[in-house]
């Protein structure tokens, strides 16, 4: 009898011990599984990553239309050429003031523009103002403000939701710009455009290099307002390598919507 009770408990301190040993190894297995769970993790998320970044990467074409159309997006209405671009060395949009940022797209907002059956006002209605603003800022890019388009400041009718402005401010020039893209640089996430850009001077029959008029290229005898159009976008094109350019700059968070960020003005 005696001898009987030691094997039984031999055999039971055998299963303990096989016991214990299955439990330590199962708690191994669901450790490193665990490790290695979080290490596959970890990888996936890192290919995904560099995934999206090579996708951001990845050079976008663009046609001639689509390039013009985002560099007329940043044109004033002035009476002449507008010194807010060619005067200034860099600007960068989020620094601009919401009227700033309404001025610098005047041609895209003035476009909306109707007048007053008496002609004393031009009148623009407050959802032209932001969605023009919003499609080339960005979203959520609008603020009210009173903004000037070259000839006169543009109140908010609040109760009208629309903005004002007395007409006939009078004034002529004989100044013309021109700039065309001669180069750009485009990926999902960022898209350069590069312009040259002339101006002519009607009153003295001369193309300048700067806005300001103290570097003259050439003369022209200039002609209608179309002829002369026609004229300095082929000089442009011919002489673009000793006109002065300007680097505009548009980035997109979802690789098809690309809103403007700045520019570098190369004087």
């Amino acid at each position: 009898m005696e001898e009987k009770k030691k094997s039984n408990v031999g055999l039971i301190i055998l299963v303990v011990i096989l016991l214990l040993a299955c439990a330590g190894m199962g708690a191994f297995i669901f450790v490193n599984k665990d490790k290695l769970t979080t290490k596959e993790n970890s990888s996936v998320n890192e290919q995904m990553k560099n995934k999206n970044q090579k996708e951001a990467e990845e050079s976008v074409t663009f046609s001639d239309s689509e390039l013009e159309k985002y560099v007329n997006y940043i044109s004033p209405v002035s009476i002449g050429p507008s010194a807010a671009i060619y005067n200034a060395d860099t600007v960068t949009a989020k620094n601009l003031s919401a009227a700033k940022k309404i001025e610098y797209i005047g041609s895209k907002v003035y476009a909306k523009h109707t007048s007053t059956s008496d002609y004393q006002y031009n009148i623009i209605s407050e959802s032209d103002v932001k969605n023009a603003v919003e499609e080339v800022y960005g979203p959520n890019t609008y603020e009210k403000a009173t903004f000037n388009l070259g000839c006169g400041d543009y109140t908010l009718n609040e109760s009208e939701k629309n903005y004002y402005s007395k007409t006939g401010c009078g004034g002529t020039t004989a100044t013309f710009v021109s700039n065309i893209v001669t180069d750009y640089k485009a990926t999902k996430s960022k898209l350069e455009i590069t312009t040259a850009y002339a101006f002519f001077d009607g009153m003295t029959s001369k193309i300048y290099k700067d806005y300001n008029k103290t570097i003259s290229l050439d003369d022209y005898n200039g002609g209608s307002t179309e002829e002369t159009n026609a004229y300095l976008k082929e000089y442009v094109k011919t002489n673009k390598d000793k006109l002065n350019t300007i680097v505009y700059t548009f980035e997109s968070t979802d690789g098809s919507n690309y809103y403007f960020t700045g520019f570098k003005n190369n004087k």
